[in-house]
């Protein structure tokens, strides 16, 4: 997708606070975030993710060069926008800083303050999602402690920043496995 239109149409959703659906997953045409835009960089997207029930759902960061197609101003979209305000709807707080790379910022923020998040990676034509806690950014490479279901460790993960297509925070699956990772195990 052309990034000089794809900017505009983001940034003007950003004005107007309607919802739109981003498409950054060319191997699964099917599989798209909803949301209010938040922050749009000459790389980056910053999103306030609205669920299917209309409900906030986390932040997405993601990278434009991955985008393929953005759907604005539908009916799904204006029904969302519409029961998320009339449920009174409100995503957390999140700042980081847009000076350097936004995606390392994320990460040393996620790194610091000991937020769950999910990274999505492409790996030569293949996706894959780690779920946890970031260990260690060193300029372009991520050490991460990825997690199952059950906030057990799979083991560290290694990876290069440019691999990565978008971080996802403060969703409810990262909430209830940030949860059950700081809580003595059951037997």
């Amino acid at each position: 997708m052309d990034r000089e239109i794809l900017c505009r149409v983001l940034k003007n959703a950003m004005k107007a606070q309607t919802i739109v659906y981003l498409y950054n997953d060319s191997t699964s045409k099917d599989d798209y975030y909803g949301g209010f835009v938040q922050l749009v960089t000459k790389d980056y997207v910053v999103m306030r993710l609205v669920s299917s029930a209309a409900r906030a759902a986390g932040y997405l960061i993601a990278r434009l060069d991955m985008v393929f197609r953005v759907d604005n101003g539908g009916q799904s979209a204006k029904r969302a926008e519409r029961l998320y305000y009339l449920n009174q709807e409100r995503h957390e707080g999140f700042a980081v800083s847009t000076f350097g790379n936004l995606l390392v910022n994320v990460l040393r923020v996620a790194m610091d303050q000991k937020i769950a998040i999910s990274v999505f990676l492409d790996q030569d034509e293949e996706r894959e999602s780690l779920n946890g806690y970031v260990r260690h950014v060193v300029k372009e490479h991520i050490v991460m402690d990825d997690l199952d279901d059950d906030a057990e460790s799979y083991g560290e993960v290694h990876f290069e920043l440019p691999s990565i297509i978008d971080i996802q925070l403060g969703s409810r699956d990262l909430t209830n496995l940030a949860l059950l990772y700081e809580q003595p195990k059951w037997d």
